[in-house]
């Protein structure tokens, strides 16, 4: 209730006169450029094009492998919590064996 009695005690800060006429002069003048067409806009080097067109088909290869194969169905159906413990468990186990390799090579 305190809340609505501070909104209420702000003062209420109004535009200037000519707020709204600026902003319609931008609008009308965006409004007045011509739209990029096909002829003005840059041409697109043929290496680009492959390039993109190989990274196209290669992204829909894969996504169709994964929907067929069904890994994409157990990726979805893993337990988030279940793979964070295990991803923990095995970044510590690493840690350890680190520590220990270098603490053979140099001994403390």
């Amino acid at each position: 209730m305190e809340r609505v009695k501070v909104i209420e005690q702000m003062p209420i800060h109004e535009t200037s006169p000519e707020f709204t006429d600026v902003i319609m002069q931008r609008i009308s003048s965006q409004g007045s450029r011509k739209p990029a067409t096909a002829a003005s806009s840059p041409t697109v080097n043929y290496f680009t094009r492959r390039k993109q067109f190989i990274h196209f088909a290669v992204a829909g290869a894969a996504t169709y492998l994964f929907i067929t194969t069904g890994i994409l169905q157990s990726l979805l159906a893993m337990d988030a919590f279940k793979l964070e413990y295990q991803m923990k468990t095995k970044v510590q186990h690493v840690v350890e064996a680190g520590i220990e390799i270098i603490t053979h090579i140099i001994p403390f």
